[in-house]
């Protein structure tokens, strides 16, 4: 007695391994977009806070910090000496850190800005920023 053959031809066995490949590509693109919407919201959050210790050092001080030359760029990082030590912030968050994100201050402490990075690309925040900073082409952060 002959039995019945059983399992999957090649065939079939193509055709779902086809079927999967297209289903974890879908998966895989939308998971990449989870994650740079999520790398935004933290980014977000970090210049929020950032902007917080600088309104508290305001107030201390009657000036924002003023690191090197007025109307010079520096790295967020350099803030890092006012801002922690003093105990405003318990650090420069590490994502504008290693971004290279800038700041600026204008003359007389009354005003600074900050040029981050975001996955649509540069843009600048602060108060009462000066145009002339990182160029009048640069937009405004909407956060």
């Amino acid at each position: 007695m002959e039995y019945p053959s059983r399992g999957f031809t090649l065939i079939e066995l193509l055709v779902v391994i086809a079927i999967i490949g297209i289903l974890s590509s879908v998966v895989l693109a939308s998971l990449n977009t989870a994650r740079v919407k999520g790398l935004d919201a933290a980014r977000i959050s970090d210049v929020k806070s950032l902007e917080t210790a600088l309104e508290l050092y305001y107030d201390n001080h009657g000036t924002y910090p003023l690191y090197g030359a007025a109307d010079n760029g520096y790295y967020i990082s350099n803030w890092s000496t006012y801002l922690v030590n003093e105990g405003l912030i318990s650090s420069i968050p590490a994502q504008l850190v290693s971004d290279n994100d800038q700041i600026v201050w204008g003359s007389g402490g009354s005003t600074y800005g900050m040029y981050i990075v975001t996955s649509k690309g540069w843009c600048k925040t602060g108060v009462n920023i000066n145009g002339g900073w990182w160029g009048g082409g640069t937009p405004q952060c909407n956060f």
